[in-house]
């Protein structure tokens, strides 16, 4: 799995309340959309959840959900193929009390295997 680093919401975080914004470069969606993945650096004792929200404006107003990805207590890997709908932006929030690091990010393709 490669993560474009203008591709990635969390990078190493500690902090997953609110991403930084990515620009979807004149919006819209990708021909096969891409996947967002979530990889944390240790399992947790509780779910994590992030959602991928999409708005018109890079302030976010008005932003809308695209999708929801939950990373399981236990688990340290999730992914989700994320859904037509993409605007010109994208921002990640996460939620869930996070232990140790967190990478969100969006990427082409995902291994087969599972975490």
């Amino acid at each position: 799995m490669i993560f474009d680093q203008q591709n990635i919401f969390f990078d190493a975080a500690s902090t997953i309340s609110n991403s930084d914004v990515v620009a979807n470069v004149g919006g819209g969606d990708a021909a096969d959309p891409l996947f967002l993945v979530a990889v944390l650096d240790a399992a947790q004792s509780g779910d994590i959840t992030f959602t991928l929200k999409t708005s018109d404006a890079e302030g976010m107003t008005s932003a809308a959900t695209m999708c929801t990805l939950v990373v399981p207590a236990g688990k340290t890997y999730a992914a989700v193929k994320v859904p037509y709908g993409a605007k010109k932006f994208l921002r990640v929030s996460g939620s869930g009390t996070l232990s140790g690091k967190a990478t969100v990010g969006l990427t082409e393709t995902v291994p087969n295997w599972h975490a």
